[in-house]
């Protein structure tokens, strides 16, 4: 009797190892659609329950308003967004490959002005070699700015000759959305019911993982969103192209330690070759007090009583997302990461007696018994 039931188990379990083998297989090609649906609906479950309570209740009315608060707010002006950056950044690498070509850097770096700075350096830090004759700055800026356009170019060459493809892409996303925001409790209900875990290991998982996509969407794009909109203002005051760069500096926010001084540092620094020294001033200024102050003073305003990711941990789970997943590793970088975190939490108290042992002398490491 045993070994029929244990032959039934394995057949069983074959049988649901094939069908969600092929399932995955079915639905791979929405697997970005769905999990982006995911992460909306849950970050905006809250005005969606409010939505339904004002609608009394009527759950696809509700939805669809949801769905459309998502298009409207979000996808239409991203795509707006979009298109208008790609020409501009066209046209401004344009502007600096030109700017390159005709500055006369070697000229300036070896200036009476800068002098006494290089001089400075190459006698308090003499190990590090610094000799301006060997630095060839024109041209690896000419190939970085290259590098740089043939990257947007790309880019917008893509979404203008797959525009099908990646419109269908967001209705698929809206109609998985629409459905979400329906019936995603039944279907979270469900799949709690399927899991072999503990409710509150389950409840703990996915409070954490709401927490770190609104940590990394709010308190991490939002900000970031206001510090290259504020900064892109400051660099618009001092007569460069705010759009493109503006966005860039809003990217470089997410960068720990510098920041957006990534972007209003060689900013300033190209104001000062071309004689702007006002411009340089005013770039330095509007970039380390006000740009800088966003972070400082937003972020604990929005993300007051949330739990968050440490900074260190977004960046460099953002980097290694987009290596890994391309750009949409932006939020399933940090999604994978926190996930990891939460699991190794839930082992450390599943297995807390076992670890606890390790650490008295009968159970420290190397000894017998």
């Amino acid at each position: 009797m045993a070994k029929q039931e244990q032959i039934y188990s394995f057949f069983l379990l074959g049988i649901l190892a094939i069908s969600l083998y092929f399932a995955y297989q079915v639905l791979n090609p929405f697997l970005h659609n769905i999990c982006i649906a995911v992460i909306l609906a849950s970050l905006l479950h809250p005005v969606h329950r409010r939505l339904k309570t004002a609608f009394g209740g009527r759950d696809t009315l509700a939805a669809l308003c949801s769905t459309m608060l998502v298009l409207v707010l979000i996808i239409l002006p991203m795509f707006l967004f979009t298109g208008a950056l790609v020409g501009q950044a066209v046209k401004s690498i344009a502007a600096v490959q030109s700017w390159l070509k005709g500055a006369h850097l070697d000229t300036w770096l070896s200036g009476e002005s800068i002098a006494p700075y290089i001089s400075w350096v190459q006698e308090h830090f003499p190990w590090l070699e610094f000799d301006l004759s060997k630095l060839d700055l024109k041209n690896s800026l000419l190939d970085l700015s290259k590098n740089m356009g043939q990257l947007m170019i790309d880019l917008g060459t893509r979404m203008l000759g797959n525009f099908i493809g990646v419109l269908l892409d967001f209705l698929i996303m809206l109609f998985v959305l629409f459905f979400l925001f329906r019936d995603g409790e039944a279907m979270l209900r469900q799949l709690k019911h399927l899991s072999p875990l503990h409710d509150e290991q389950e409840d703990r998982i996915l409070g954490r993982m709401r927490d770190v996509a609104r940590s990394v969407v709010v308190g991490s794009f939002l900000v970031a969103i206001c510090q290259g909109v504020v900064g892109g203002l400051g660099l618009a005051i001092v007569g460069i192209p705010a759009l493109f760069w503006g966005a860039m500096m809003g990217f470089a926010s997410l960068v720990p330690v510098v920041g957006t001084m990534l972007i209003w540092g060689p900013a300033a620094l190209y104001l000062l070759i071309v004689g702007d020294w006002k411009g340089a001033i005013i770039i330095t200024a509007w970039g380390a007090i006000i740009v800088s102050a966003i972070d400082s003073v937003l972020r604990p305003m929005l993300m007051k009583g949330q739990a968050q990711m440490s900074t260190f941990w977004v960046f460099l789970s953002i980097i290694g997302g987009i290596k890994f997943f391309g750009p949409l590793g932006i939020l399933y970088g940090p999604m994978i990461l926190a996930l990891a975190m939460v699991m190794l939490g839930i082992y450390a108290d599943e297995y807390s007696e076992l670890l606890a042992s390790k650490c008295t002398p009968g159970g420290a490491p190397g000894q017998d018994g």
